[in-house]
């Protein structure tokens, strides 16, 4: 098999990849890129965003892509996605939950302060959007190690390392959340391991 390479940086979409081949049990290496200086992505790919994916002469961007491509090209099992139409539903749901709640107050901070705004109504605003999401992951875990299913799946791949960033970034507290959440999402961040 072909070297498996991301660039990438510390981000909830890197961090996913990295824990999905690392479930998946592919080896890769993992190149860390200076987010102010992503010439290397641009070259490789022709667009400014990570991660990016390297496998022979595959190269992808966009983590989703990159999840969608590691389960149909190169393992498997364990399977994040599954044929299984409801249940694909619910996986897509969840990405979708991930990306529109969990994520967007996070970039709406992130591209404020780039843009050189320091206003601090922006980040409690986001914060507050920010910890509602993070509210309805209680009971959709209740009784369940997983949000869809009995093992890992695209959805948890996909939310957890947003809240586990949305932690780092000031926007919650991991050990004041639910005890459900916080496991679930210490459950997921194990597989997170650059290589």
């Amino acid at each position: 098999m072909a070297a498996i390479e991301v660039f990438g940086f510390e981000t909830g979409n890197n961090m996913k990849v990295r824990i999905a081949l690392n479930y998946k049990g592919l080896p890769f290496s993992f190149r860390t890129i200076d987010p102010r200086d992503r010439d290397q992505v641009v070259a490789l790919t022709g667009q400014p965003l990570t991660p990016v994916l390297r496998h022979g002469d595959v190269l992808l961007f966009d983590s989703g892509a990159i999840l969608r491509y590691l389960d149909a090209n190169l393992s498997a099992a364990p399977r994040l996605f599954c044929g299984d139409r409801k249940t694909l539903v619910a996986i897509e749901g969840w990405e979708t939950f991930g990306r529109a709640r969990l994520l967007a107050p996070l970039v709406l901070v992130v591209n404020h302060r780039l843009e050189g705004g320091n206003d601090p109504a922006v980040f409690d605003a986001a914060q507050d959007a920010f910890k509602r999401a993070v509210a309805e992951l209680a009971p959709a875990l209740e009784g369940r190690s997983w949000l869809v299913g009995d093992s890992m799946t695209g959805a948890d791949v996909t939310t957890a390392p947003v809240v586990f960033r949305g932690a780092g970034y000031g926007f919650c507290d991991l050990d004041e959340l639910d005890p459900r959440v916080t496991d679930w999402v210490d459950r997921v961040m194990a597989y997170d391991t650059p290589h």
